[in-house]
């Protein structure tokens, strides 16, 4: 009888062990997105870089809610989050679009205001959005240039970056850090590694 009690207990162990070590899992929805290249290498960063398992839905078009004709044609990041987290697949933790199309936000100071001028950080276009934490991100190839091996360098740093922010990670003032704030350039995501920094490690590791 002594024997059966261990073997169930080490079961209920094995069990619980076994739920609570399962990798989280990364949906990567396409929407309007086509490049099987560009999926693949963001797949590969991701699970690399953080240990994540990261699976591919199906291409989606980006919902005509989220449109937007302000300055020029753009898609809404904010409402597309909201949307994302309403088709995340119930098996997976977090969720991230990748689009090719222009996405914008509204650029907000510390006191609740829209950063000035309005006129400009409105409608202020971005190279991605995520929660943090929460469980979706959107990124946009649109202002990620042309050529194509900086493009797909770019791609992985910003998807880092997001994903990060879903982690909980604020931005970070170390230099290289891929959770440095762009500061609006596209230069900061070049000088940019694709690692986090030790502060930044730590904190992502204790939550």
């Amino acid at each position: 009888m002594r024997h059966f009690l261990l073997i169930i207990l080490w079961v209920v162990f094995y069990a619980c062990h076994t739920r609570t070590a399962r990798k989280p899992i990364v949906a990567l929805q396409p929407m309007s997105f086509d490049s099987v290249e560009q999926i693949d290498s963001v797949r590969s960063v991701l699970e690399r870089y953080y240990g994540f398992t990261v699976v591919v839905l199906d291409n989606t078009n980006l919902p005509e809610s989220t449109f937007i004709n302000v300055k020029s044609p753009r898609y809404r990041a904010d409402k597309l989050l909201k949307y994302l987290q309403t088709i995340k697949p119930d098996t997976c933790d977090y969720i991230m679009g990748l689009t090719t199309e222009d996405i914008s936000t509204t650029k907000w100071e510390s006191n609740g205001k829209v950063k000035q001028p309005a006129s400009r950080y409105l409608d202020w276009g971005i190279f991605g959005l995520g929660y943090r934490p929460g469980d979706a991100s959107i990124i946009s190839t649109h202002r990620l240039g042309k050529n194509p091996e900086v493009k797909l360098d770019r791609l992985q740093k910003i998807c880092m970056h997001e994903l990060g922010h879903n982690l909980g990670l604020p931005h970070c003032e170390t230099y290289m850090c891929v959770m440095s704030d762009a500061a609006e350039s596209i230069k900061t995501i070049d000088n940019e590694a694709k690692s986090l920094c030790s502060k930044c490690q730590s904190l992502a590791a204790r939550d």
